[in-house]
């Protein structure tokens, strides 16, 4: 399976990077870092492991919000896509 991800190019250094870490997504989210990592782990929350670190989706983050922002109670493991690559 490939997975095409854009990175901002260094004219737009401003744009934020498509992946944030745990911490970076524990404080969107107003949770702690080990919730996060919880949720990865059980698979409720994509992730892209990069040796032994973990970096979430911003979109997956942005899409969380951006639900609970319209007004619904958004459960990440609803949105979260199921893969049988995934291996956290």
């Amino acid at each position: 399976m490939q997975i095409k991800v854009s990175v901002p190019s260094p004219e737009d250094a401003s744009a934020p990077h498509p992946l944030m870490t745990v911490r970076e997504a524990a404080k969107a989210l107003r949770v702690s870092e080990m919730t996060v990592r919880r949720a990865i782990h059980d698979r409720s929350m994509p992730a892209v492991v990069v040796g032994r670190a973990y970096r979430v989706p911003r979109t997956f983050v942005t899409g969380l919000l951006d639900a609970a922002d319209g007004g619904q109670t958004t459960v990440a493991a609803e949105l979260a896509p199921t893969s049988a690559g995934h291996s956290a």
